[in-house]
């Protein structure tokens, strides 16, 4: 992949502001399709199904619709579970994904979303970033989570 479109692919798995997330409850059809256009580049890398969704509400890693409705949180905890499932497990993302009490999932959201642009604003300043470099950072990262 040539550098320019690395890098737009990385624009692409930005997740969109915590404003943007509907405020109204998302019917599961709906929960998928905003996932698929909020993020372009990896949507279809991520072969997300309802049947997946309705694993991750058994999990206890998003929280249960109501009345068959997804709530903001929700959503933004699904956008924040499709960028970490490559790396961690799912009882590490359920550790992560649900606040402590004194902080709620917007909180966690902006802050998750703040650090991941971060990550890419670093990326885009380096003049040529390797496959090795990303896999090796990939990989000191996810040690140094288990380390934890």
């Amino acid at each position: 992949m040539a550098q320019e479109s690395f890098m737009d692919a990385l624009d692409g798995c930005q997740l969109p502001a915590w404003e943007t997330l509907p405020d109204f409850g998302l019917y599961m059809d709906q929960l998928l399709t905003f996932v698929e256009r909020s993020v372009p580049k990896i949507s279809g890398i991520l072969g997300l199904t309802p049947a997946m969704i309705n694993n991750y509400v058994k999990l206890g890693l998003i929280d249960r619709p109501a009345g068959k409705k997804y709530s903001r949180d929700a959503l933004a905890q699904l956008l924040m579970i499709v960028l970490l499932k490559q790396s961690l497990s799912q009882e590490s993302m359920k550790q992560l994904l649900h606040p402590p009490e004194d902080l709620c999932t917007e909180a966690l959201y902006r802050d998750f979303r703040a650090a991941q642009k971060e990550i890419i604003r670093r990326y885009q300043s380096v003049p040529e970033v390797s496959r090795l470099t990303c896999a090796l950072e990939s990989a000191t990262l996810s040690l140094a989570f288990r380390l934890m």
